[in-house]
């Protein structure tokens, strides 16, 4: 994903860079069925330091989360 500079803002706001992201998500199957399934999924691999200009928090100066990894089991019965 890529974001690009945010410099059309209003008055009282702030500018905000632009920045990259890379994830990717991987899943396999452990059985031929398909009953158990695992799946690997990487947001922000890189761990880029990046702040959302449409985020929540009021304070600007706080950056985003780094990188996050979650590994997911799923059985289907």
């Amino acid at each position: 994903m890529a974001v690009r500079r945010q410099d059309q803002v209003a008055p009282d706001e702030a500018v905000t860079d632009g920045y990259s992201l890379l994830g990717f998500q991987a899943g396999y199957r452990l059985n031929t069925v398909g009953q158990h399934v695992l799946i690997v999924r990487v947001e922000n691999a890189l761990d880029t330091k990046y702040r959302d200009h449409l985020s929540r928090i009021e304070d600007r100066n706080f950056v985003m989360p780094g990188r996050n990894v979650n590994v997911t089991y799923r059985w289907f019965f």
